[in-house]
């Protein structure tokens, strides 16, 4: 046991509850705002999940479920390990509504309750292996990579490179690469990272930071980083919390999980996950994933894509009904 709380917290949304839709229908995105119903889509998934928590994480105390206000109809909202965080009972008031995924994010430390130590999930990333507070933290320091890349610009429609040159400015404002990579060397070059550490020596020349490798996966957090990143853009964090869609001019979580690399507040470690988008993997990759490999964690991701919706989704449902075929005691009994 880690001997200290470790929680997780996890925001889900339903973009078929015509009362959400409605609310939604009242503010119109501007030209920079992401409002794809990619974003919103509710894939009939979310109780595999609970199933992979309750199967590979016994170590959590406490699963925080963020939501505008509707649940799924099976989840067992009297379990003593859930805890259901409405937007309004930690964002503030002239923030709500909300749409966007980066405003909800941003100030999840202020949720009730919810301990120093904390893993955020999206909703698509499953737990596939089992798993120890030493998967995530090491003596209540988050494991983590520090590997350099740069921003990749694929298209003219993306949002994300746009939000992470925003980061970038905010980074290089408050800290000097030679500095920080002096400081904590062994860090950024340690031999867990293995081919990662290329990368590192391709990109230690340029003066500034271009980029960092992310990965799509959970993330161990600290409270006390989200409220330093606060206090140190707080304009940045503010602005961002009041956009009610995905903007171009946002920052979102990744800026916290940067804030720790540069401070040294991790423990070097080579992430054992693996990234999947539907529409563009085929299925056998999937079905490996979740039931050959050794992976600890499996990211489902729904980007924007041509990908026929139902057919898709009961592919998906089949391989996780078959990873995860038992009820978790997060499900109201007899209904899955």
């Amino acid at each position: 046991m880690a001997g200290y709380p470790i929680d997780i917290v996890v925001p889900w949304v339903d973009g078929s509850d015509p009362a959400w839709r409605a609310e939604r229908a009242k503010f119109r995105p501007d030209a920079n705002s992401d409002n794809d119903e990619s974003r919103f889509r509710e894939w009939g998934l979310f109780q595999f999940w609970f199933r992979s928590i309750e199967q590979y994480a016994p170590l959590v105390r406490k699963i925080h479920l963020i939501t505008w206000g509707h649940l799924p109809p099976w989840l067992n909202t009297n379990h003593p390990k859930l805890h259901i965080v409405n937007h309004k009972d930690y964002m503030p008031e002239d923030c709500l509504p909300t749409f966007s995924s980066h405003s909800i994010e941003l100030s999840m430390h202020r949720i009730p309750d919810l301990a120093e130590h904390f893993i955020y999930f999206n909703d698509d990333i499953y737990l596939n292996n089992p798993t120890s507070p030493e998967t995530f933290f090491v003596n209540g320091v988050p494991r983590d990579s520090a590997v350099l890349g740069t921003v990749a610009i694929v298209d003219n429609f993306s949002f994300l490179p746009y939000i992470t040159l925003n980061m970038l400015g905010c980074i290089n404002m408050k800290f000097s690469k030679y500095r920080v990579i002096a400081k904590h060397f062994f860090q950024w070059f340690h031999p867990r990272y293995g081919a990662d550490l290329l990368r590192n020596l391709y990109f230690l020349p340029k003066n500034c930071f271009l980029g960092f490798k992310n990965f799509h996966s959970c993330q161990p957090y600290c409270k006390k980083t989200l409220e330093e990143v606060w206090q140190a853009f707080p304009d940045e964090l503010e602005r961002t919390s009041h956009n009610r869609f995905r903007s171009r001019h946002d920052v979102n979580q990744y800026l916290f999980r940067w804030w720790r690399l540069l401070k040294g507040e991790f423990v070097p470690s080579k992430p054992n996950c693996r990234y999947l988008t539907l529409g563009s993997d085929p299925m056998d990759k999937f079905e490996s994933a979740l039931e050959y490999s050794d992976c600890k964690i499996v990211c489902i991701n729904d980007d924007p894509s041509s990908c026929d919706f139902e057919a898709e989704q009961q592919k998906i449902y089949a391989l996780l009904q078959k990873k995860f075929p038992e009820p978790s005691t997060f499900e109201i009994k007899n209904e899955v």
